[in-house]
């Protein structure tokens, strides 16, 4: 297995880069000068410092992972994913479509044979919808 630079950029920063982010971050407060800061604070000065670094680690294995992609798509190292089951491959690597594609049954509307609800006829037209939505009630307003 090697190494990747994603990889060692992924286990490197919670052991080294984060810490040693913050411990930059509150030495600069603590021996800048001109800067007043109280020792309270310097905790709160340590975990921004670490976020700062996981953010840009983060941010720098998105671009890494999307230079990889890019990489494999230009290389043709693309997985081979399962054909749909509409597809079907002949002796010479040809795409031809099975004969389920030609089905006449697939063809029919499945919602057309279902039975109505209670044996009741669902009568529903676009003014119901909005009369529906004419008058929205509000709170203590109902009729």
């Amino acid at each position: 297995m090697t190494i990747t630079p994603g990889r060692l950029v992924a286990f490197l920063t919670p052991v080294i880069f984060a810490p040693l982010a913050g411990s930059i971050s509150v030495l600069a407060a603590r021996y800048l000068p001109g800067v007043d800061i109280d020792q309270g604070s310097l905790q709160a000065i340590f975990i921004a410092g670490a976020t700062i670094a996981f953010g840009k680690a983060a941010l720098w294995l998105k671009g890494w992972q999307d230079w990889e992609k890019r990489e494999a798509d230009a290389s043709g190292d693309i997985a081979d994913l399962p054909l749909d089951h509409a597809e079907v491959h002949d002796d010479d690597g040809l795409d031809q479509e099975s004969a389920l594609a030609d089905d006449p049954v697939a063809e029919e509307d499945p919602v057309a044979d279902e039975d109505s609800v209670d044996g009741e006829e669902l009568d529903f037209d676009d003014g119901d919808l909005e009369d529906l939505l004419a008058a929205p009630v509000a709170p203590g307003n109902e009729e």
